[in-house]
């Protein structure tokens, strides 16, 4: 395809990473627009094994008469407007993994039907959105997808009882909070805490001494680089965090780039941490080299989609091979180690899904993941369940102990994200795919490094 058309695609990206920074100047609609429904009734097509899942909860022992009418799962996802773009990949994952498990039985002998809604990228839409998904009686509620209108849905949801699974991730004041609060809530994705971990386990590793530190307007970079500035100075890492930072929208990061440039040259730095969502990465990194800037860039959890290094998009593996990106394992599941508990069932999803809607896709992004993840977490809620009512699904919940996309999520009464990890270290190559060098806290015990856990409840 055209090198326009990727770069149209880029824009989309880019709007669509926008919707996590609402607190840097994002705007919200004030008109309400009907959502669009989408009913899925997957055939069954696959008689492979279900992903395994490891959890907690005992079993259900109900011996009431089954029941076998579907379960209904709601999804609020951006099917139209800015954030339409991820959400079709992120669409294709529900579809793969709905087939797949009805296939195999669908859930406690009950298939799976997954109800679509419209949020289109819009406040108001999207929580009309997830009243739409209530009025029709469904089971879960998936969604929405901007992060911006997930917490204001969260009363709908709860007033209805309703298992609600949000995409993430989580601000800083919500990792603080004391989520026993929103007892049918949960929203698995690594927040500013375990990304600002992986910063500094990723500088501890590669030896370094003194880092310069920038992020975009995105809320996750911003709070990631507060935390991580924090932490690296306490353990004698020299770590220097720019205040400058650039928009979402920006077509021209020259401007930005000289700043870094200058104050690199000032500090010299031993890495740059990059904060930056995927579609400035490569242009930013082009213009620092051509500045003389020769130190590693070090680039946060956004930065290992595959956008970074495709070529249609007019993004030059070259530029960035030999930098760095954070990211899960759903990055390239082959590569992980084999004890990662996730690998196998991974793999074998990225399969199905190129098997299926993939077929014409030219990469699996991190967007796969969401769908994975949020859908199989509530699988196992509602597997594991000993009372099958929605008070008992939610409770479930708090007890998954659960291996997936984006990490190990392990939940309770007190913490409904679950997920506070779940990075590697990744290399770009010269030949457009990642190097996977390291484990950061995908799989380490604890998750996150006591200063981190320290600085995040310091945090306000």
């Amino acid at each position: 395809m055209k090198k326009g058309y990727w770069m149209a695609l880029a824009l989309v990206l880019v709007l669509a990473l926008g919707v996590f920074a609402a607190a840097c100047g994002g705007s919200t609609e004030t008109t309400t627009t009907a959502a669009t429904t989408a009913t899925t009734a997957a055939p069954a097509t696959d008689t492979t094994a279900a992903p395994a899942t490891d959890t907690t909860a005992a079993p259900a022992t109900d011996t009431t008469a089954a029941n076998t009418t579907p379960i209904k799962i709601g999804i609020a996802i951006s099917l139209t407007g800015d954030s339409a773009a991820p959400c079709a990949q992120i669409k294709q994952g529900f579809d793969t993994e709905a087939k797949f498990v009805n296939a195999n039985g669908g859930i406690n002998g009950r298939q799976v039907e997954l109800v679509y809604v419209d949020d289109q990228s819009k406040m108001d839409t999207a929580t009309a959105a997830v009243q739409q998904l209530v009025d029709q009686k469904v089971d879960v509620v998936i969604g929405p997808f901007p992060q911006w209108t997930q917490a204001p849905t969260r009363d709908i949801t709860q007033n209805a009882k309703i298992l609600h699974v949000a995409f993430g991730p989580p601000l800083l004041s919500e990792l603080n909070t004391d989520q026993s609060a929103w007892p049918y809530y949960f929203m698995p994705a690594t927040g500013a805490d375990g990304c600002a971990d992986a910063y500094v386990r990723e500088m501890q590793a590669d030896g370094k001494k003194n880092v310069l530190a920038i992020g975009d307007q995105m809320v996750i970079s911003q709070e990631e680089l507060k935390i991580t500035d924090a932490v690296l100075n306490q353990l004698g890492i020299k770590c220097t965090l720019m205040s400058d930072s650039w928009g979402l929208g920006e077509t021209d990061v020259t401007p930005i780039a000289n700043k870094i440039a200058a104050k690199a040259k000032e500090i010299q730095p031993d890495a740059i941490l990059l904060g930056s969502n995927p579609v400035h990465v490569n242009q930013m990194t082009k213009i620092l080299r051509s500045l003389g800037i020769t130190a590693p860039i070090y680039n946060q959890g956004s930065g290992s989609h595959p956008l970074v290094i495709f070529a249609p998009a007019g993004n030059d593996p070259k530029n960035v091979a030999g930098d760095f990106a954070f990211g899960p394992a759903i990055v390239d599941p082959t590569q992980v180690p084999d004890t990662y508990k996730a690998k196998a069932d991974l793999v074998a999803f990225v399969e199905r899904w190129k098997a299926g809607d993939g077929a014409k896709e030219p990469f699996a992004s991190l967007f796969l993941g969401f769908a994975y993840d949020t859908f199989h977490l509530a699988e196992a809620a509602i597997k594991t369940a000993a009372d099958q009512t929605p008070e008992g699904w939610a409770a479930a919940m708090t007890k998954v102990d659960w291996w997936g996309a984006q990490g190990h999520y392990v939940f309770s009464n007190t913490d409904h994200v679950g997920g506070h990890g779940g990075f590697f270290q990744w290399q770009y190559t010269a030949e457009g795919g990642f190097k996977f060098v390291r484990d950061l806290n995908a799989m380490t015990d604890p998750v996150n490094l006591p200063e981190v856990t320290a600085a995040v409840k310091a945090a306000k």
